[in-house]
């Protein structure tokens, strides 16, 4: 058990002093949009980072910026934590149960975010089961666009993921029926050629519960390669136009299968 202490204590100093690494898991910088009653508008805001809920299963993190080979990562969760909760960049790392292979779930506030309706369209909240400070709940919106990237190095290769919305719903909420989800993989980092890609409809009342209390449904699949070295890009896009509110959105999660 000591080891196994050592070696992460030792892997989070030597991660945490590459100042000059990329955040991981993104390709974009945080893009949130409120709208008004004629067009759809894109700003950009800056969150304050408070604490985490506590969960004595989970491990909270101070940094964000880490750079880890895809086979050290499990070196990453001390004995007795089956997830490590990075507070200041809304993600989420464990090992699948089955496979013990890796696992990211992308917060919301790491996701790019449109929507177009009345009023704010969506707002920040908190929520006593997410693992991160903020969630994001969409109310009085004709029409929701979400958007969620990771770069393939830090899934296991050689694997089959899945990509899973995980939500919920608000006491009261609305129209919430299907949308359309586009996964796209890119095989080379730069996102240039044509990717593989799948488009499906998904139902939200159709979702599946969770251990930590969410629900989930699956957006769709794509391959890992030996070496992979791009990026996977999934969206849900909801253009009925019919006014919807009530989705409570934690996140994007990749999982093998």
């Amino acid at each position: 058990m000591g080891k196994n202490y050592d070696n992460w204590e030792r892997l989070v100093k030597a991660v945490s002093r590459r100042e000059e690494d990329k955040l991981l898991a993104l390709t974009h910088s945080v893009s949130t949009s409120p709208c008004s009653s004629s067009s759809q508008l894109s700003s950009s805001l800056s969150f304050q980072f408070g604490h985490l809920i506590p969960d004595a299963s989970r491990l909270p993190m101070e940094y964000s910026d880490l750079s880890v080979d895809r086979k050290d990562w499990k070196v990453m969760l001390p004995p007795g934590k089956r997830q490590v909760v990075w507070r200041s960049s809304y993600m989420s790392f464990s090992l699948d149960e089955r496979t013990e292979k890796n696992c990211f779930l992308l917060g919301a506030m790491n996701l790019i975010m449109s929507s177009r309706g009345f009023g704010g369209c969506w707002k920040l909240n908190t929520h006593p089961q997410s693992r991160f400070t903020e969630v994001v709940e969409f109310e009085k919106s004709q029409g929701i666009y979400i958007e969620g990237n990771i770069k393939t190095k830090l899934l296991s290769s050689e694997s089959c993921y899945t990509a899973y919305l995980v939500f919920g719903f608000a006491e009261m909420y609305a129209n919430l029926n299907s949308a359309v989800s586009i996964v796209r993989n890119f095989y080379n980092e730069s996102g240039i050629g044509y990717p593989e890609e799948q488009a499906k409809m998904v139902k939200f009342q159709e979702g599946n519960d969770r251990d930590d209390g969410w629900m989930e449904i699956q957006l769709g699949e794509f391959y890992v390669d030996e070496g992979g070295n791009g990026e996977v890009q999934v969206q849900l896009l909801d253009t009925s136009g019919y006014i919807k509110s009530g989705l409570i959105l934690e996140g994007i999660e990749f999982r093998p299968f």
